[in-house]
C-alpha cells in the first residue's frame, strides 16, 4: 500500500536532480536539447513533452529516452558551451542508469509501459526518405468527429525529421513547413501538392523559424545555427542579407512595413536588427534579454515578448528600448510559446505546465483563467486572422481551440498526429489550419462550412415591429420642444437619456416606461456634455464661463467650459473638449489631467469626442475623425473627413460616415483597414449611427428623419420607419433600440428578449 507513495517521491526527487543538472549545464531550452539532440551522430530523439516529462516528474520515461536526455545535457560543459556528446557507455551516465532502474522496478506503471534494454544497439541507418507527397485524407466518419471545427483534408510527407513551424502566404496559397531536417518546404493549400523545398543549413542546422513577408514576396527563416535565410518566392532564390554574417537568438519575424527583423545578442544583450539594412532597431543601450526560451515580434514589429523560464516573460517596446508593463507571471513551468493577437490586444503564452494564458498586452495582467484541457506541454499558440479564435498544439498530440472571448473551448480536440504537435497556424482567411509535429508530417485542416444564417430572432422582433409600428412613445420632460439630438443608455441599460437642445435634458425609465427623476439643471444654462460614468447617475457638463471641476456627486451639475464629453466603460476617465476645440483627458474624481491635451485636429471645428467601449481608444471628432490609443499616447488611425461614427461593442469595428453623408465604411479602428465593403446606404444624409452589442445590426438615421435598420451579415435591409427620428441608440443587451424624435419625444422599439 506504501509503495505508490513512495514511488511518487523518489520520482519527484529524481525530477529534481534532472533540473539541477540542467541548471548547472546552462540552463538550456527544451527546444535547443532537442535540436542538439537530433544532430547527434545516431540522431536522439527527444521530445519536447519527453522532457517536460522528465523535468516535472510527471512519468518516469523509458530508459533510452532518459539516457539520452541525460547525455544531452552533459554534451554542454559548466559554463553552457559545447562540448561532445558522451557515448552511451560513460561512466558518468552510469549513476542515472542505475537511477532509472531502480525507480522502474517500484512503478506500478512499469509492467505497462514499453522499455527497451539498457544499452540497445546503434540505431542504423534509415532507409531512403520517400518524395513528398500529399495523401487526400477519407471523408472524416461523422460520428467520430462530432462537432468538431475543423476537419483533416491532406496529410503532408515530406520531412525527414519532426517539423518546428508553419506559416501561410499572404494569399492563402502556400504553406511553408521548417522542419528539423535543415528544410523549408513549401506546397499548395489548394491540392496540398508540394511546391518547392528551400534548403537552410542541411541536416545539420534544424529550422525553427519560418515566415512569409507581408507581400508574399519572400519567405524567411531562422536555424538553431543563428544564420537567416531569405528566399524570392517567385524564383525561389535565395536574398542575400547585408546582416547575414550575425549570430541570431531565435527571435524573427516581418514588421508591418515589409522589413525583417530579428534578434541578435550583441555586448551581452539580445538586440532587434532590421535585417535588410543591418542596423538596430532603437537606442543603443537597448538590451531586452541575455537568454531566452522563446521570442516573438508583434504584427506591427513595435512589440518584442520575450520568454526566460516561466516568471520572466516581458513585453518591450522595440523603439524605445523600454518594457512595456510589468512582467508577465502566472506560469508554473517554462514559457516556449508566444503569439500576438492580429490587433495587438492580445498575447497568447502556452507553457510546459499544460496550460495556454491570454494577456492585455497594454496591462500584462491576464484576461481570464488559464486555458486548461491538454495533458502535456503546449508547444505553439496561433490566433485566427479575427482574433476571434486561439488555437494551442500540445505534446499530447491535439490541438485545442479556444473562444478569446469568453477563455471556453471551442469543439473537440484535433487529433491525427501520432506524436506531439510542435506547430499550429491558420490561413489568412481562417479557412485553414494547419499542424505539425514530431511524426514529421503536416496535416492540413479545412474550417466546417457555416450554413447562411437566418436573421436572428431579435433581427427579425425588430423587423416586425419597425413594420407594424409597434412604438413605445414617451413623453418628453425637456419642456423644449426641439429635437432630441443625442439618446443614449446607461451601461446597466435601466436608464435612457437625451439631449435636446443647447439647453433641454431628459432622462427615462424604460421598464417603468416614464420619467426617472429630474436632475437639478440650472435655467438658462447651456448643456454641453452628460455621460453616465459606469451605473451611476449621469453627470451633466454645463458651459458657464467657469473653471473645470475638482469632483462632485454623481448626479449633479458640474460647470466647465466643456463643449463635449465622454466617461470610459470603467468610468474613471472623462474626455472633454473645450470651446477652442482642444481634447483632454481627466481622472473623473478628481479631474487631474491624464497627460497633456490631446491633437484633435482644426480647432475650430466643435470637435466631438467619444471613448470605445474598452476605453482603449478615443474618437475625436473635428475637421477629420481621429481615433487616439489612450494607452500609448498616440494617434491609432485617421479616417478624414466625417459626419458621425459608431463603435461596436467589442470595440472591434468603427462605423463610419464621411462628410458627403454616406456610404457607410467599416473599418478596424486600430489601423484604419476596411473589415468589410462599405455599405451602399441609399441615402447621403446620414446624422447618426448605431452599432448593436453583437455587431450584427446597424441602425441609421437620414437627414429626412427616416430609421434605417441593416444586417450586416447578410448586407440586407432589414426594415424602415419614415419619418421624425434624430437619433438613435441600441441597449447594452440589444433587446431595446431608442430613438431620439424631432418632436421631443422617446421612442422603443422591442427587439426581443434577453
Amino acid at each position: 500500500m506504501n509503495s505508490v507513495p513512495a514511488f511518487s517521491e523518489e520520482l519527484a526527487a529524481f525530477a529534481a536532480d534532472l533540473r539541477k543538472l540542467r541548471l548547472d549545464r546552462g540552463n538550456r531550452s527544451y527546444r535547443d536539447l532537442a535540436a542538439r539532440a537530433a544532430k547527434s551522430p545516431t540522431g536522439i530523439r527527444l521530445p519536447v513533452s519527453t522532457q517536460s516529462d522528465a523535468f516535472r516528474g510527471e512519468r518516469l520515461p523509458g530508459l533510452d529516452r532518459l539516457m539520452g536526455l541525460v547525455r544531452i545535457l552533459h554534451s554542454y560543459d559548466e559554463f553552457g558551451r559545447e562540448r561532445p556528446i558522451p557515448p552511451h557507455n560513460s561512466p558518468e551516465l552510469e549513476p542515472w542508469r542505475r537511477r532509472w532502474r531502480a525507480l522502474a522496478a517500484r512503478d506500478p506503471g512499469t509492467s505497462r509501459r514499453e522499455t527497451l534494454p539498457p544499452q540497445s544497439a546503434p540505431a542504423t541507418a534509415a532507409p531512403p526518405s520517400p518524395p513528398p507527397v500529399a495523401a487526400r485524407v477519407p471523408a472524416p466518419d461523422p460520428s467520430a468527429t462530432g462537432d468538431a471545427e475543423f476537419t483533416i483534408t491532406h496529410r503532408l510527407v515530406g520531412h525527414t525529421r519532426l517539423v518546428w513551424r508553419l506559416a501561410f502566404s499572404p494569399d492563402g496559397r502556400t504553406l511553408a513547413s521548417a522542419g528539423n531536417d535543415g528544410a523549408v518546404r513549401l506546397w499548395s493549400t489548394a491540392d496540398g501538392r508540394p511546391d518547392g523545398v528551400l534548403v537552410s543549413g542541411g541536416e545539420s542546422a534544424a529550422v525553427l523559424q519560418v515566415g512569409f513577408s507581408p507581400r508574399g514576396d519572400g519567405v524567411a527563416a531562422l536555424c538553431d545555427d543563428g544564420r537567416a535565410h531569405l528566399w524570392d518566392t517567385r524564383t525561389l532564390a535565395p536574398v542575400l542579407l547585408p546582416g547575414g554574417y550575425r549570430r541570431l537568438t531565435g527571435g524573427l519575424g516581418f514588421a508591418a512595413d515589409g522589413h525583417l527583423l530579428g534578434t541578435a545578442v550583441e555586448d551581452g544583450g539580445c538586440r532587434v536588427v532590421d535585417l535588410d539594412t543591418d542596423t538596430q532597431r532603437g537606442p543603443a543601450h537597448a538590451h531586452y534579454s541575455r537568454r531566452a526560451d522563446a521570442l516573438a515580434f508583434s504584427a506591427d514589429g513595435r512589440l518584442l515578448v520575450v520568454a526566460n523560464g516561466s516568471d520572466d516573460v516581458r513585453q518591450w517596446d522595440t523603439a524605445t528600448g523600454r518594457p512595456v508593463g510589468a512582467a508577465l507571471t502566472g506560469h508554473s513551468d517554462n514559457v516556449e510559446a508566444l503569439a500576438y493577437s492580429p490587433d495587438g490586444r492580445l498575447l497568447a503564452t502556452g507553457s510546459h505546465d499544460t496550460t495556454a494564458r491570454l494577456w492585455d498586452t497594454a496591462t500584462a495582467r491576464p484576461v481570464g483563467p488559464p486555458l486548461a484541457g491538454h495533458d502535456n506541454a503546449v508547444n505553439a499558440v496561433a490566433f485566427s486572422p479575427d482574433g476571434a479564435l486561439l488555437a494551442t498544439a500540445s505534446g499530447d498530440r491535439t490541438v485545442r481551440l479556444w473562444d478569446t472571448a469568453t477563455g471556453r473551448p471551442v469543439g473537440q480536440p484535433l487529433a491525427g498526429h501520432h506524436l506531439a504537435v510542435n506547430a499550429v497556424a491558420f490561413s489568412p482567411d481562417g479557412a485553414l489550419l494547419a499542424t505539425a509535429g514530431d511524426d514529421k508530417t503536416v496535416l492540413l485542416h479545412r474550417r466546417r462550412p457555416v450554413p447562411e444564417r437566418p436573421v436572428s430572432p431579435g433581427a427579425a422582433a425588430l423587423a416586425a415591429a419597425l413594420r407594424e409600428h409597434r412604438v413605445l412613445a414617451l413623453p418628453s420632460r425637456t419642456g423644449t420642444g426641439l429635437p432630441l439630438d443625442d439618446v443614449r443608455f446607461s451601461p446597466d441599460g435601466r436608464r435612457i437619456l437625451a439631449l435636446a437642445g443647447p439647453a433641454g435634458l431628459a432622462v427615462w425609465d424604460p421598464a417603468e416606461q416614464g420619467p426617472a427623476r429630474a436632475l437639478d439643471v440650472p435655467s438658462r444654462m447651456p448643456l454641453w456634455g452628460v455621460d453616465f460614468p459606469e451605473d451611476r447617475d449621469p453627470v451633466v457638463w454645463a458651459s458657464h464661463g467657469l473653471a473645470p471641476p475638482t469632483g462632485g456627486p454623481a448626479g449633479t451639475v458640474r460647470q466647465s467650459l466643456v463643449d463635449h464629453m465622454s466617461y470610459s466603460a470603467d468610468g474613471r476617465l472623462v474626455a472633454v473638449t473645450d470651446r477652442r476645440g482642444q481634447v483632454t483627458v481627466h481622472d473623473s474624481r478628481t479631474f487631474a489631467p491624464r497627460g497633456g491635451p490631446l491633437d484633435a485636429g482644426d480647432p475650430e471645428a466643435g470637435t466631438g469626442v467619444r471613448f470605445s467601449p474598452d476605453g482603449r481608444l478615443l474618437a475625436l471628432l473635428g475637421k477629420e475623425l481621429l481615433v487616439w490609443d489612450t494607452e500609448r499616447g498616440r494617434p491609432a488611425s485617421r479616417w478624414g473627413a466625417a459626419r458621425c461614427f459608431a463603435f461596436s461593442a467589442d470595440g472591434r469595428v468603427l462605423a463610419v460616415v464621411g462628410a458627403d453623408g454616406g456610404p457607410v465604411g467599416l473599418g478596424d479602428p486600430r489601423s484604419g483597414d476596411p473589415v468589410a465593403e462599405p455599405l451602399a446606404h441609399r441615402r447621403r444624409d446620414v446624422e447618426d449611427l448605431a452599432l448593436s452589442p453583437d455587431g450584427r445590426l446597424l441602425a441609421v438615421v437620414d437627414g429626412d428623419g427616416a430609421l434605417t435598420v441593416w444586417d450586416l451579415v447578410t448586407r440586407r435591409r432589414l426594415a424602415e420607419v419614415a419619418g421624425r427620428i434624430a437619433s438613435v441608440a441600441f441597449s447594452p443587451d440589444g433587446t431595446l433600440l431608442a430613438g431620439g424624435c424631432t418632436d421631443a419625444t422617446l421612442r422603443l422599439w422591442l427587439i426581443g428578449a434577453p
